[in-house]
């Protein structure tokens, strides 16, 4: 396994196979993971490889994406949070057992005694803001499908992803990442946007950016946003959130 030295410290390098379509880097702790679709031919997979490599080194020296940036969510007791534009304020309550409800602009966590009851707390928190925002978001996305797509969408899906900040399958079914429900409706907008034009087109050739620069005309200063800012943004502080990164490399057609 091949070792690199950043910023002092010491990182690993991890190439697996998998099944996928695209190809992607993240960082897992101090491993730095590249998985390469396994029936892209070799020398195509050690050139994208590298490329991700390279590209991931470079955003990790600039620190913008950091070990401690790769983890999931974490709530506090007494949080504020700015969820789609509206505040909210996280209590943690005491319980026998785990649960949450969200009252107007409080959002109630029963947090019982356990092991990993700070994780567990943190993943009811993720259920609330979804139940929350997802109304929401799901309106969004009809908004921009009806008025530019028109295509058969099949599930709306909102995660803790802490290495994309969407996806859209074959079947039509996207997946947004929560985080993004923590930062400008601009920036929400451009990823709905960017997934919906998958619909059309898988790769980001000239027609896929074409089709999103019709609908927005801005794209690329909300790309430019999303890649400088986005990682770095925390829930309930507006300059961002967790710090997390990712690159992707389309199937060559």
């Amino acid at each position: 396994m091949q070792e690199i030295e950043i910023n002092g410290r010491l990182y690993r390098i991890e190439t697996v196979m998998t099944r996928n379509r695209n190809a992607y880097a993240r960082l897992k702790g101090e491993t730095i993971l590249v998985s390469m679709p396994g029936h892209w031919p070799r020398k195509e997979r050690e050139k994208t490889a590298a490329s991700l490599v390279k590209r991931t080194v470079k955003e990790i020296a600039r620190g913008r994406w950091t070990p401690e940036g790769s983890r999931k969510l974490e709530f506090s007791h007494g949080q504020m949070l700015s969820i789609l534009g509206q505040e909210y304020n996280l209590v943690f309550i005491p319980s026998g057992r785990f649960g949450g409800k969200t009252r107007g602009s409080t959002i109630e966590i029963r947090v019982a005694e356990h092991p990993e009851k700070e994780k567990k707390a943190s993943q009811m928190v993720c259920s609330q803001i979804i139940k929350a925002a997802k109304p929401e978001v799901m309106e969004r996305v009809r908004h921009f499908n009806t008025r530019h797509f028109n295509t058969d969408i099949k599930r709306l899906t909102l995660r803790d992803n802490t290495s994309t900040w969407g996806s859209c399958s074959k079947k039509g079914n996207i997946t947004l990442n929560i985080r993004l429900l923590f930062m400008p409706l601009e920036i929400l907008d451009y990823v709905i946007v960017h997934e919906l034009a998958h619909t059309r087109y898988m790769s980001h050739g000239s027609r896929f950016w074409g089709l999103v620069e019709r609908v927005l005309p801005d794209y690329r200063e909300r790309k430019k946003w999303l890649r400088n800012y986005g990682w770095s943004a925390v829930p309930g502080k507006r300059s961002g959130q967790q710090k997390i990164s990712s690159f992707f490399h389309e199937c060559p057609l």
